[in-house]
């Protein structure tokens, strides 16, 4: 049996490097488990965050619901009050007609009195006239009468007894002449200035009756102008609910685009182990595109300098920082088209991951500026309605003293809802809010 002579052959490996090899593989997986921690409690961070993002975009809309039945409701109003106007515009123009009627007719009736006092003093210069022509005439029968008796001495016993001579002359005078001449002057006269005190007493209710309107049509005005201004501010009420849904349907927008990188995280799970070796070495915009059957994509790009989720604009935001490096970005651009999309999944969950604190302060200043929006125009909506309330209840006086305008009275105005608080209807995004706003400061 021959004995082979086997010499013993060197190991092709140290056992130094080996123990080594062997220590720096349990230091990368330690390392690799530390990183997949922090990441799953980023991704729980996250989804937390979608969760309350989420309630707040539903108690969002619950509120925009209520501005909308508000809106309706001012509209409401707001052609009742339109009419209103017009009416009042038409009574201005017939009240304006009314007393330029007025004015005319106190005009004539001014020159019927002018003339009537022309004439009463006309009359009365002839009655003088008449009395005096009278006195002259008795006076001249007097002296014919003394010149008979003087005349006859028959006469003279008769005309010498008491009171003879002043019966004669009275009866004589008043039996025939005022009886006859002057009691048709004193009558017409009478009737005369019973008719200027009758025209002047119709000259004072028509004066009146003209400054009464002009109150009422100064009033009229005010209230229209006073009107106009309302309508005025609720149109600027109007443009701010405007305002109000554009700014919640961007925050929509933004938190579907989240869910939607955040949903894609899953598919990149390959990729992520490459990417994140890698170090930021430039600040660039991800440009992210999905096929059509997904229902839209993420894009965003330099030159636009906003976002655009599934063909809706997004609001401009600050820009996200890759976390890889140029050999890293074209070694995943190298796969197909399934891989790329992956590998850009990747890269922006770990933008997400890193710069997830200032995503969460950028949405919390969203969140705050569109609450404090949100209270100004409530309490402008509630002072514009205690207004309305006020002017309605000063401007029912001075309307129901003309019976003609009964037809423009408006019925009492229903007061909106009362709205919930933002506070008391999400306690706990409140506090949360408060307490990154502390952070920031």
């Amino acid at each position: 049996m021959e004995e082979f002579v086997t010499e013993e052959e060197e190991p092709w490996y140290d056992q130094q490097d080996l123990e080594q090899d062997l220590h720096l593989a349990a230091e990368l997986g330690k390392t690799l488990l530390e990183r997949n921690k922090e990441l799953e409690d980023s991704l729980q961070l996250m989804y937390i965050t979608n969760e309350e993002q989420v309630q707040e975009i539903e108690y969002l809309s619950k509120q925009l619901d209520v501005l909308r039945d508000m809106n309706e409701q001012h509209a409401k109003v707001y052609e009742q009050l339109d009419g209103t106007a017009r009416e009042l515009e038409r009574t201005n123009v017939s009240l304006v007609i009314d007393s330029k009627n007025s004015h005319q007719k106190i005009e004539r009736l001014t020159g019927t009195i002018d003339a009537l006092q022309v004439q009463v003093e006309t009359l009365s210069g002839q009655v003088e006239q008449l009395r005096s022509m009278e006195q002259l005439r008795v006076r001249r029968e007097k002296r014919e009468r003394r010149k008979t008796i003087h005349s006859f001495p028959c006469l003279r016993e008769l005309c010498t007894a008491p009171g003879y001579e002043d019966q004669f002359v009275v009866g004589r005078a008043e039996s025939f002449t005022v009886d006859a001449k002057r009691p048709p002057f004193e009558e017409e006269n009478q009737h005369l200035r019973e008719a200027v005190s009758a025209l002047r007493g119709a000259a004072r209710t028509e004066r009146g009756r003209r400054e009464g309107v002009e109150r009422e049509c100064n009033l009229l005005l005010g209230e229209f102008s006073r009107l106009q201004t309302r309508v005025q501010d609720a149109e600027s009420c109007q443009a701010r609910v405007r305002e109000l849904e554009v700014e919640l349907q961007e925050l929509q927008q933004l938190r579907r685009a989240r869910t939607f990188l955040m949903s894609s995280e899953d598919d990149g799970t390959t990729i992520t182990q490459t990417v994140l070796n890698s170090t930021p070495e430039t600040d660039t915009f991800l440009e992210v595109e999905v096929s059509e059957e997904t229902g839209g994509g993420v894009r965003e790009a330099n030159e636009g300098g906003g976002k655009s989720v599934g063909g809706e604009t997004l609001p401009e935001s600050s820009p996200v920082r890759k976390s890889c490096s140029d050999t890293a970005l074209n070694a995943i651009v190298a796969r197909d088209a399934s891989g790329r999309r992956r590998g850009s999944y990747a890269l922006h969950a770990n933008s997400v991951r890193k710069r997830g604190m200032s995503i969460l302060r950028e949405v919390d200043e969203q969140y705050h500026a569109l609450l404090e929006k949100y209270e100004e125009l409530l309490g402008k909506c509630r002072r514009h309605e205690e207004s309305l309330c006020h002017a309605g209840v000063q401007t029912s006086r001075p309307v129901s003293r003309d019976p003609s305008m009964k037809d423009c009275a408006i019925g009492p105005t229903p007061a909106p809802p009362p709205l919930p608080d933002a506070v008391a209807l999400h306690p706990r995004g409140h506090g949360e809010h408060q307490q990154a706003g502390g952070r920031r400061g």
